[in-house]
């Protein structure tokens, strides 16, 4: 019996690619299955599912050493209600997320991943310099944000939510993305 390689890998990148189909229309659309148009809310609820999808491709170092996963916001984003509903339902891996929103630079602490508001635009410099040596996993969704350091944006792109990307940024801080993740990026250097 020979077992071929390349098909069992389509395979679990086809797998990888319906899950997340699946998981948007089921969890986050139900009551607006009859609506062409998405609100805004609808959009902050689907940028916060692939948030947490994000943490089941991408490897954090040290994860053992704690007891909590930390997601965090900084600035004003209507976001921040997703962020409260899934830290009250979810987890990643064995561990709860706790969810804190920071409304200034010096108040913030460490979190595994920081969604970096588009008030925060004039900082961004700022908030980085802050992350310097963090595995922190900076998530934003205004324009430019990703080529000015941001290591994940969204952007909206024929009528949908997509991501990019800048790998590079993600690595020099310790953080690994899988490859069916990369591919789903817009990969910005």
């Amino acid at each position: 019996m020979i077992i071929r390689w390349k098909p069992i890998k389509q395979m679990r990148q086809n797998k990888f690619l319906i899950s997340v189909v699946v998981f948007i229309f089921i969890f986050m659309f139900p009551a607006r299955a009859n609506s062409p148009v998405m609100t805004e809310a609808d959009i902050d609820n689907m940028k916060a599912a692939f948030i947490y999808n994000f943490t089941k491709y991408i490897t954090w170092p040290h994860m053992d050493n704690f007891n909590v996963f930390r997601i965090g916001l900084i600035g004003d984003s209507k976001i921040v209600v997703p962020f409260q509903q899934m830290a009250e339902k979810k987890m990643v891996g064995n561990k709860p997320i706790v969810f804190r929103n920071y409304d200034d630079i010096q108040t913030m602490s460490f979190c595994h991943i920081l969604f970096i508001s588009e008030s925060e635009g004039d900082r961004i410099v700022q908030i980085l310099s802050k992350l310097t040596d963090r595995s922190t996993l900076t998530v934003g969704d205004t324009p430019g944000f990703c080529k000015r350091g941001i290591m994940t944006n969204f952007f909206s792109e024929g009528g949908k939510v997509k991501f990019e990307m800048n790998t590079a940024k993600l690595e020099s801080v310790g953080l690994k993305a899988s490859s069916q993740l990369q591919k789903l990026a817009r990969i910005i250097e």
